[in-house]
């Protein structure tokens, strides 16, 4: 009785659950007429207890309010006081209007967000793009620092809000795509100038771009030039090119380091190139992934089951690696997807997974499961948690 007097809403959300689930047996239904009810409820008390009497404008910004007692503007992001924070702005209510999602301006001042940042920009010229990123004034094109990457946000100008995109001209800049822009004199790389043939510069894939004089890799904002020959140079899909020579792929990571790895692969005639989900060259004669060749591998035969699982008419693959004593004509994969068998073998990552009993091994429920199990273990991935 105590907790109903003390804490009369949790109380009540606590009797509708009980409810809800009493009424779900009895009728065998999915749904209870309560939950709806429950949602109802909790949607009465979450807009009884907003500091909030409605967005400034919804339509520019989910994250501009009026306060309560609508003397007072409020930025709150996207709306959810309750976790992100709720924070009064001096502003001049009656003047105040929305430019972007994260700006504003008064008759006095223009806001990022909470801060003023009148000494950043000309204020009587200043305007926010349509994607709400990109800001502009008569002199610059500008973008808020907290929407750059971690690594130029700790090279950035200062303590200012705002990050000035070098030699920009804000007449002619415009967004090509989300890592290239450009305007009348200069291509902008994650919104940095590179010194490239403006006339001559093309984007080719997301890994190569090229100009009249080198081709160049796509390192996380910086171009690294290569030797591969621009004047042959094609696309092959959206990761490799070929030149006269060679087919060139670039991993800037491999297992989790960085190696800026341009791999070249001598081609004799690829004509008749094919390409299997993004992974796979198919060519020659032989079968690459991810710039390696897999040996043995039939190019005729070969097949993806269901990535990262492949299958020739010998064997099976794991990531391009063989699995060794898999049968291809009867092999399967488990719903989890690290788990896969044949006729004779379970295996786990690409590995035999020893002791294994093939005739009982499977999911510990019927549901979606980490845990699997046979006749005399139970499994996470390839430790035994459980002698059965």
């Amino acid at each position: 009785m105590n907790l109903i007097t003390n804490y009369p809403y949790i109380s009540t959300i606590i009797i509708i659950l009980i409810l809800n689930f009493i009424i779900k047996k009895i009728t065998r239904a999915k749904h209870s007429p309560l939950l709806k009810a429950f949602l109802f409820i909790m949607a009465i008390i979450s807009q009884a207890c907003s500091p909030f009497a409605g967005p400034v404008d919804k339509s520019i910004s989910d994250s501009y309010y009026y306060s309560k007692s609508k003397n007072n503007i409020c930025y709150s992001p996207m709306g959810n006081w309750f976790e992100l924070g709720n924070t009064k702005i001096n502003a001049d209510v009656e003047s105040f209007k929305v430019l972007g999602r994260d700006f504003g301006k008064d008759k006095n001042h223009l806001y990022f967000k909470t801060h003023i940042i009148d000494n950043e920009v000309d204020v009587s010229t200043f305007y926010v793009h349509k994607d709400n990123y990109i800001c502009f004034d008569k002199d610059h094109v500008y973008l808020a620092v907290n929407y750059l990457p971690q690594d130029i946000q700790e090279e950035s100008q200062g303590k200012k809000h705002l990050w000035k995109i070098a030699k920009a001209n804000p007449n002619t800049f415009q967004k090509i795509d989300n890592d290239w822009s450009k305007d009348d004199k200069f291509y902008f790389y994650n919104y940095q100038p590179v010194n490239v043939d403006y006339n001559s510069f093309t984007i080719i894939n997301s890994n190569f771009v090229k100009d009249k004089n080198n081709v160049y890799s796509l390192k996380s904002y910086k171009l690294l030039a290569s030797t591969i020959d621009p004047a042959t140079t094609k696309k092959i899909n959206n990761r490799y090119i070929a030149d006269k020579n060679n087919i060139y792929d670039f991993q800037e990571y491999q297992n989790g380091k960085m190696v800026d790895s341009l791999i070249s692969i001598p081609y004799q005639n690829i004509n008749n190139l094919t390409v299997l989900k993004d992974k796979f060259l198919l060519f020659d004669n032989k079968v690459v992934y991810d710039g390696v060749k897999i040996e043995n591998a039939d190019p005729a035969s070969f097949e993806i089951i269901q990535f990262p699982y492949s299958k020739d008419k010998n064997n099976v693959f794991y990531h391009g690696d063989i699995i060794e004593k898999a049968d291809p004509n009867t092999f399967s994969i488990f719903k989890t997807s690290f788990y896969s068998k044949d006729k004779n073998h379970v295996f786990v990552y690409g590995k035999l997974l020893k002791d294994a009993d093939v005739a009982t091994f499977g999911p510990v429920n019927k549901k979606h499961s980490l845990l699997y199990k046979d006749k005399n273990h139970t499994y996470r991935g390839d430790q035994i948690v459980e002698n059965n």
